[in-house]
């Protein structure tokens, strides 16, 4: 017996030698602060509303959607229903905000009237309409369940402040169009910021709960603009405006890089997506990986992750993640993040013929020119792919998972 235990003992020592010669020079650090970490990325979220007013969250790519699972973890709290209650969002268009919020707030007969009508309004959410990632759809589903079990004066208010849609008129010549997508989508940052500042101003002056939490994907999130077009981020925007009383905070995600696939380059620039690799080439993924922890949230000042380079943007920059965020949030490590596309109902008693021309009249605008035919082919394509939910882990994960484990296996 005795032998069976030393036996054991030295497998034990074994195995923490073997831990300590295959962690990568460099990740020790990052582990020991994990290890001394215990706030789950929702608490962490929520108590930052007790030292300031409004918290931007940095979205990961548009389309995954556990980040949605902690987002609504966080807003159907008892105290954000009590201290903060509205939501600012980039996707959705502002010219669609009311009837998104006559939606969460009312209460359906059944499920099909509500699934009708909401697919009906997310429908309308964009400009050109054909946002089909499923995890918007669902959040705002839940949010009208969950308003439906709350009083009046409790319920979460959903502030779209994405880019208006065109007007009819803008929607029938080219002229017309091109002057809208110059109004609207190359001053999107400043026009988004003034609709939730002038909302939220509104609010604080009138409203007992006088905080909000605002949703933007990538660089709209940024506290600080990077761009050498003189373009200013929301979150840039927020803080000037704010101040003291702005913070933002960074969900896991992937780093982007200047490698833009061919099949990218003939986007416009705005509408380009490069190459992605895991932060910091791994080493983040990894240090969590070793330290067994996949929710945990922190702010980025005093800590080994705020002092590195901040490689989420893809261009030369000097700035590091604590000169941009606030806190970081580690919800989930990237094996188990999850897109998912497809919208049930979508095209119902939607003018198809209608769509497709608007959209083709867009594309022609940004000086695109893969005009779509309003074929029943297509069409019949087109209303599968929209209206199918089907959800995936990122097609590039093996590979991501390799960048990983040269911190492990080194």
């Amino acid at each position: 017996m005795k032998r069976i235990c030393n036996l054991i003992l030295i497998l034990v020592c074994l195995s923490n030698m073997t831990y300590s010669q295959t962690t990568k020079e460099g990740v020790s650090k990052y582990i020991a602060f994990i290890d001394n970490q215990h706030v789950s990325a929702k608490e962490y979220i929520l108590n930052l509303f007790k030292k300031y007013d409004i918290v931007v969250l940095c979205e990961r790519n548009h389309p995954e959607t556990t980040q949605y699972d902690l987002i609504y973890d966080v807003v159907s709290s008892s105290y954000f229903i009590d201290n903060v209650g509205s939501i600012f969002t980039e996707v959705g268009s502002i010219s669609n905000r009311q009837n998104t919020l006559n939606f969460i707030k009312t209460k359906f007969d059944n499920d099909s009237t509500k699934q009708l009508m909401q697919a009906k309004v997310y429908e309308n959410g964009s400009f050109p309409p054909l946002w089909n990632n499923t995890n918007f759809y669902n959040f705002t589903g839940k949010l009208n369940t969950l308003n439906c079990t709350l009083s009046k004066r409790k319920q979460i208010n959903l502030y779209t402040s994405g880019t208006q849609n065109p007007t009819l008129e803008q929607r029938k010549d080219i002229k017309a169009m091109k002057q809208y997508v110059k109004a609207n989508y190359y001053k999107r940052d400043s026009l988004m910021a003034s609709y939730i500042i002038s909302t939220f101003d509104s609010i604080k002056s009138n409203s007992s709960r006088k905080k909000a939490l605002v949703i933007m994907n990538y660089r709209h999130a940024f506290s600080k603009s990077l761009n050498n077009d003189g373009t200013i981020n929301v979150a840039d925007y927020l803080k000037r405006h704010y101040e003291s009383k702005f913070a933002n905070v960074y969900i896991n995600g992937l780093s982007s890089t200047q490698n833009i696939p061919a099949s990218e380059r003939n986007k416009p620039h705005m509408f380009q997506n490069g190459d992605q690799i895991p932060i910091q080439y791994g080493k983040w993924d990894a240090a969590f990986k070793l330290a067994q922890k996949e929710n945990l949230g922190f702010d980025f000042p005093n800590s080994p992750f705020g002092k590195d380079s901040l490689d989420i943007w893809p261009f030369p920059t000097n700035n590091h993640y604590e000169d941009i965020f606030t806190g970081f949030v580690y919800y989930l490590p990237l094996e188990k993040h999850r897109k998912s596309f497809g919208v049930k109902n979508f095209f119902k008693g939607v003018d198809l013929d209608q769509m497709i021309m608007d959209w083709n009249l867009f594309n022609k605008a940004l000086g695109k020119n893969d005009e779509r035919k309003c074929t029943p082919e297509f069409k019949a394509a087109l209303e599968q792919e929209m209206s199918t939910e089907r959800s995936f882990g990122d097609p590039n994960l093996e590979q991501y998972e390799k960048v990983i484990d040269e911190w492990l296996n080194k």
